[in-house]
């Protein structure tokens, strides 16, 4: 099963669910249907898919088997049993589809799957269980829906699935069917998705197309389009990108209409396709990075794709290959013909790309801090221990930048040293914010944290930077908050790209820990600890006061442990107003923080 659905947990549910229902989006994409409807039955076994489409055709048809056999079968038999018989695959048709399975995977994955259809003026009805026929093709009556729902037309399918099958205990998501549903009516225009959950409660998504989604997006940002919005459908992917006058990346990515919150290779597909269809826009003697065209994009892609691979179980990134390799020519192809007619457009793209990379490295110009960088490159061994694996990819590498040494000593030795490195911060950074050159100048922390994210170490590109994540480990006191202050302004001020390309990340430490049965729990609160625990006798909880207590084992769980550590990722202001509110905050206008604050002085 997992070759054709992934994971036979709730994931592979939802991909039994979904195969039916992208049906009647395919029909939808063909201008042949303007309705669609799951249905949770009231019995909480199983699930209702219903459309007003065409219906599935009936009249026999002869099929030919692996070994060259023909045999005469119902088309309706080989739509839903027969394997690779699919009317949805189809290399010109925007099919949901990528496998020619669909239906078949649900078919054979449930206990119970009917399937009614109207064709030729009668209602048509054929049954299978454990995904052998029980009952052939046969003409029937429309079956009774539940909550009042009624059909007079298309196709419906009700289907229990097998648990026998999957995980133990694992039952679908709700919220997935919404994100689904609500994805997919900006993605089909004027396609009416009903949603019905077990209790009756009906909502229904429906928009006026892609467009809206991209005004929803660009109003949430309080930004303006540059042009026109690039919108792509193909088989393995849908596009939308808006060119605005944003501040950041707002480039949201859903696999088969799931949301994956930190990309994957489908969004470095587009990307790069951007980048290739852009190039022949570029005058010779400007200088930019290829992610420097991502600022200021807003809008979605999503990946078509059967049995998918996640980098985690919560499907943060699509990491399949074949994202790539699929879905980066078509797009390619598409940009190509787009620019072509919109070519100030793609001017005014790759101009602001250049005025970005300029701004960005102004830092840069001011030689005494460059070489004052280098100076500390050579000279802080005994605060920074890099990562010792030279061929880790400079994406996957992390650096943290640790308060205090009694924190950095363990800190060095929870790391996985193949791709993390530690920091170790002697006190309080500069407040750089309206700091002067000299002062600038002068500090050596300063100088050393631009030097630990690898500031000035290339000569081509003084401006790279060496880790794909920094990191800040400073304690939940008042003083480790003001350092993690600190630390947004000195980046804020220097390289405020880190921001936009999501390399700023803060660890998400736990207040209290228990250590019981040689067995490590924390929380946020004394309660979460006992609730992961299930027990309150014998439980003896403490509280960390700051990581120079933690013990090397804990912080490896805690902070260094990919997949059992939380990090909170530091966003950029959305607009030029709120940019300014943070740099007047952090400035030398004492008054203006009293009055954030509500402590300012009565004037009068």
């Amino acid at each position: 099963p997992a070759v054709y659905v992934g994971p036979v947990n709730k994931d592979g549910l939802f991909t039994i669910l979904r195969e039916p229902a992208d049906n009647f989006v395919d029909i939808a994409l063909k201008g042949q249907n303007k309705y669609g409807h799951i249905l949770f039955d009231p019995n909480k076994k199983g699930y209702w898919i219903v459309d007003h489409g065409p219906g599935i055709p009936v009249k026999p048809q002869v099929y030919e088997d692996e070994r060259g056999r023909k045999e005469k079968l119902s088309q309706f038999y080989a739509a839903t049993g027969l394997t690779h018989a699919g009317s949805n695959f189809d290399g010109d048709t925007a099919s949901r589809g990528t496998h020619g399975l669909g239906i078949k995977c649900t078919n054979a994955l449930s206990n119970v799957f009917k399937v009614w259809t109207f064709k030729d003026g009668a209602w048509y009805f054929i049954e299978y269980t454990k995904g052998k026929l029980k009952t052939d093709v046969k003409k029937a009556s429309a079956p009774k829906l539940p909550h009042r729902v009624r059909a007079k037309q298309g196709t419906i399918i009700y289907f229990e699935p097998d648990y026998t099958i999957f995980d133990k205990g694992a039952e679908l998501d709700y919220n997935d069917v919404v994100e689904w549903c609500r994805l997919t009516s900006y993605l089909v225009p004027n396609l009416e998705v009903n949603l019905t959950g077990v209790n009756g409660k009906t909502t229904t998504y429906k928009s006026k197309g892609i467009n809206e989604y991209i005004d929803v997006q660009l109003k949430k940002f309080n930004a303006e389009a540059m042009g026109k919005t690039f919108v792509h459908h193909s088989v393995f992917a849908d596009v939308a990108l808006s060119f605005a006058n944003a501040e950041d990346v707002a480039v949201f990515a859903y696999t088969n209409g799931l949301n994956n919150r930190d990309g994957g290779n489908h969004v470095k597909a587009v990307y790069a396709a951007l980048v290739t269809a852009l190039r022949p826009y570029k005058n010779k003697k400007e200088e930019y990075k290829p992610q420097d065209l991502q600022d200021g994009l807003v809008g979605l892609v999503n990946a078509k794709i059967a049995a998918p691979s996640f980098n985690n179980q919560r499907k943060d990134e699509l990491i399949d290959s074949r994202a790539h390799d699929a879905i980066y020519p078509l797009v390619l192809k598409d940009l190509t013909e787009f620019f072509k007619a919109n070519k100030t457009l793609a001017r005014r793209i790759i101009q602001r790309a250049v005025d970005l990379r300029k701004k960005t490295a102004d830092f840069l110009k001011d030689k005494k801090l460059l070489k004052n960088v280098r100076a500390a490159s050579k000279t802080m061994s005994d605060k920074f221990s890099d990562v010792n694996n030279s061929k880790t990819p400079i994406g996957d590498r992390e650096l943290f930048l640790v308060e205090g040494d009694s924190a950095a000593g363990p800190c060095k030795k929870a790391r996985d040293k193949n791709f993390q490195a530690v920091f170790a911060l002697r006190g309080k950074p500069l407040n750089v914010m309206d700091a002067t050159k000299d002062k600038i100048n002068a500090n050596k922390e300063v100088s050393g944290i631009l030097a630990g994210i690898g500031l000035g170490s290339n000569p081509k590109n003084p401006g790279d930077i060496r880790f794909g994540k920094i990191i800040f480990l400073a304690d939940g006191d008042v003083d480790g908050k003001h350092i993690n202050t600190l630390l947004l302004t000195l980046f804020w001020k220097f390289t405020p790209r880190l921001f936009k390309e999501h390399r700023v990340y803060m660890v998400i430490a736990p207040e209290y820990y228990a250590n019981y049965k040689n067995k490590l729990y924390f929380g946020q609160t004394k309660r979460a600890v006992y609730k992961q625990i299930g027990t309150m006798k014998g439980v003896e909880i403490k509280h960390l006061k700051g990581h120079g207590e933690a013990s090397v084992e804990m912080l490896e769980q805690y902070a260094f442990n990919v997949n059992q550590r939380k990090l909170l990722r530091i966003m950029p202001p959305e607009s030029n107003a709120e940019a300014k509110e943070f740099e007047r905050l952090m400035g030398k206008n004492a008054s203006y923080r009293q009055t954030m604050l509500g402590v300012a002085r009565d004037e009068k």
